[in-house]
């Protein structure tokens, strides 16, 4: 599965995963990551699962700048 996190393109093995296991996977704390659905264009809840076809953006909630 391919997606977008934090502006770069990662690939993992899996072909379905709930976000909050995604996030987990990635070290990503949920309370400062959003999940988004650019097919639907709307964000995951945590118990949501993410399909291989799916097309997922995840983006830090903190700026740095």
């Amino acid at each position: 599965m391919k997606l977008i996190f934090d502006g770069r393109e990662i690939e993992i093995p899996e072909r379905r995963i709930r976000v909050k296991e995604l996030l987990k996977k990635l070290k990503a704390d949920e309370l400062y990551f959003l999940v988004i659905d650019k097919k639907r264009g709307r964000l995951l809840t945590s118990d949501e699962v993410i399909k291989e076809d799916d097309q997922v953006e995840i983006k830090s909630t903190i700026s740095s700048g």
